[in-house]
């Protein structure tokens, strides 16, 4: 039984760290490296100038503090929410050492984390606003995560490792458990466009240089994802990862001006 109780005045020192996030990149349609966000832009080198000023600072924004009970291997969802300022969590273990922390989760402003529990006792969940803004009406919660949630999660962990292929798995296990899910098969495609991406190197130029089994299987999750927002009610954000999966069949960029 998970229980949880509120104290307030806590406050921690902390870093930021966003989960990668699936749908980042598909903002527009157009070109090939754009949409599907495979390449970042490398800016060049700084030339060395004298600072004007110049100061570190680490913000330490005051946190309302929670404690919940727990047994070793317990499997949790720590979500905070708020309409009104940056979300940010850390969860500390029994000894106040920090276990983990975060501000957004899959590419979107919900705070979350998701892990099974290394040992029995109290944690403690620190609840505050990544920019030290003064904040506002949020809402924090502590569940038992389903095993999808963890299956899931571990898919987002291999995607920011860069371990796409493990992650292609991983969300084809999501989908097993969870069919209906549209975040699982756009995470899928993508998790193996940019397997392929890497396996092929400097010689993957695009659509056309896939292996035809594995464009196949792209174009399939794309399409099953596109079906389940648009039942979601989300009809542009369907439309747009369709135009994708043409693109991925054809080799032809639907935005492209004749």
């Amino acid at each position: 039984m998970l229980s949880l109780r509120g104290l307030k005045g806590r406050q921690v020192n902390h870093q930021r760290r966003g989960l990668f996030g699936l749908s980042q990149g598909f903002a527009r349609h157009g070109a090939w490296g754009m949409a599907l966000a495979l390449w970042a832009a490398v800016a060049p080198a700084a030339t060395a100038q004298q600072a004007i000023l110049d100061q570190q600072v680490e913000f330490q924004p005051t946190q309302d503090t929670y404690t919940f009970t727990a047994e070793a291997g317990q499997a949790v969802i720590i979500e905070m929410v708020s309409e009104e300022f940056d979300t940010f969590i850390t969860l500390l273990n029994p000894a106040g050492e920090i276990l983990d922390q975060n501000d957004d989760y899959n590419g979107t402003p919900q705070a979350t984390i998701v892990l099974e529990l290394p040992e029995a006792g109290e944690y403690t969940v620190l609840a505050g606003s990544f920019y030290g803004q003064m904040g506002g009406n949020y809402r924090v919660s502590v569940k038992p995560a389903t095993d999808f949630q963890l299956v899931y999660d571990r898919a987002l962990e291999l995607m920011q490792s860069e371990d796409y292929g493990e992650a292609a798995e991983a969300y084809e296990a999501a989908t097993a458990l969870v069919p209906n899910d549209p975040n699982s098969y756009l995470g899928r495609a993508d998790a193996l466009l940019r397997h392929q991406a890497l396996l092929l190197g400097e010689s993957f130029g695009g659509p056309n240089d896939l292996p035809p089994e594995v464009r196949e299987d792209i174009v399939e999750n794309y399409e099953k994802a596109a079906q389940f927002y648009r039942a979601n009610g989300n009809e542009d954000f369907a439309a747009l990862i369709l135009e994708q999966a043409e693109f991925i069949r054809t080799g032809e960029d639907p935005g492209q001006v004749n």
